[in-house]
């Protein structure tokens, strides 16, 4: 998309994180699930930004995509994880599904505004596929699933005869409930609650078997999709620490008072103030351009299709875990040292500083930062580079 018209795109989103940011408190003291939130993202075109023109979307790229995940975070890090789960799910219809399969899904995505969810928590086992003359079903409870329950459209992982399948079924099939049981210190607004499965009934159709036939090699090629999830990760992280650093100078501005041994009559001359925030102003810009540049060489890696090299594809699972363990890092820091700045009256609940760090503490826990570390440093000690990775076995066999 031309950057022109992107900017106009860009201006839609601001406006939304507008209005997210000033119902932000409320709003996450009720934790309900985001429906009108996510009624807010449908109406300003921002769900459909990603599909291709040919197929009734505004056709961004995913740098931009990511951009846009960016801005919706810095005001609702909850609100900006769900439309980043959204363009990943998109990624993995792309992936996954034939050609056909993704342009149904997405011109429903484009035309109907229907929000993407998932349901493939790899630390979740489940039985089988159950076969009964000759129809299939599933059975079986995930602990969380974010954002299914306001989707229209539900990707499914599991096992299948001992191989890991995928469907997409639409959310109201008979047989699918949701717990409503998301309770937790952050990111409280992503619908993260339990999804139950009685007897849900699969049909050959909804099984995206576009791997089955891929020329290439299909576990290089699936292996783009945990990699997608890293990068997507590290954008609304950086949105996160985005928007509490102008949390932070705002209150200094309009509410920050000078420390009496400062001998200054304003918190905004305080050089300790002033150290801090362009710090981590830095950092986060330093975090914002190593995730762009990850994004651009995934996009690129992408449409490459079977002609990616083995090595290429490892050179870009390391620049992806760079980018990740910067954003993880950077937005733990600036969500918890920006209290250095805004001083004790700050902490009040009526200024909501806090849920800036509840949203990157909460979510930085699920996928440990440690293990992308790890694997960049042994892929510069062996010179070897990472390998797709699978983060789960099939199911074991009943005794």
């Amino acid at each position: 998309m031309p950057e022109a018209e992107f900017d106009l795109w860009k201006a839609k989103a601001r406006t939304v994180a507008d209005e997210l940011a000033r119902t932000i408190i409320a709003r996450d003291q009720a934790n309900k699930d985001p429906h009108e939130e996510i009624k807010l993202l449908r109406e300003a075109g921002l769900l459909g930004l990603a599909a291709p023109r040919s197929l009734g979307g505004t056709g961004a790229s995913l740098l931009q995509a990511m951009e846009i995940v960016r801005i919706i975070s810095e005001a609702d890090g909850s609100i900006g994880q769900l439309i980043a789960y959204h363009y990943s799910n998109g990624v993995w219809t792309y992936i996954l599904g034939t050609p056909a399969q993704w342009k149904d899904t997405i011109r429903h995505v484009a035309k109907d505004g229907w929000f993407q969810g998932g349901v493939s928590n790899p630390r979740d086992q489940w039985s089988e596929i159950e076969t009964r003359d000759g129809r299939w079903f599933i059975s079986g409870k995930r602990t969380f699933a974010t954002g299914t329950a306001i989707s229209q459209i539900i990707t499914i992982s599991l096992w299948h005869q001992g191989k890991r399948v995928h469907y997409q079924v639409p959310t109201n099939r008979e047989g699918i409930s949701f717990g409503d049981d998301w309770d937790n210190l952050g990111q409280r607004l992503t619908a993260s609650g339990s999804v139950t499965f009685n007897d849900v009934e699969l049909f050959e159709h909804e099984r995206l078997s576009g791997l089955d036939d891929w020329p290439g090699d299909a576990n290089q090629r699936d292996g783009l999709r945990p990699i997608f999830s890293q990068i997507i990760f590290a954008h609304f992280y950086l949105g996160i620490a985005e928007g509490a650093l102008k949390a932070a100078e705002a209150y200094v501005r309009e509410q920050g008072r000078p420390w009496p041994e400062s001998g200054l009559q304003s918190a905004v001359d305080d050089p300790y103030n002033l150290a801090i925030l362009g710090r981590l102003s830095a950092r986060i810009e330093a975090g914002i351009a190593l995730a762009d540049r990850a994004t651009a060489a995934f996009e690129k890696a992408l449409f490459q299709g079977p002609a990616l090299a083995v090595e290429a594809w490892g050179r870009l699972a390391v620049l992806i875990d760079q980018a990740k363990v910067v954003a993880n890092d950077v937005t733990l820091e600036t969500t918890a040292k920006i209290f250095e700045v805004t001083g004790g009256r700050s902490t009040a609940n009526k200024w909501g500083l806090d849920h800036f760090w509840r949203n990157a503490r909460t979510h930085t826990v699920h996928d440990p930062v440690s293990y992308r570390a790890r694997e960049i440093g042994h892929a510069r000690l062996t010179q070897s580079w990472p390998q797709p990775r699978v983060y789960t076995e099939p199911p074991k066999a009943k005794p």
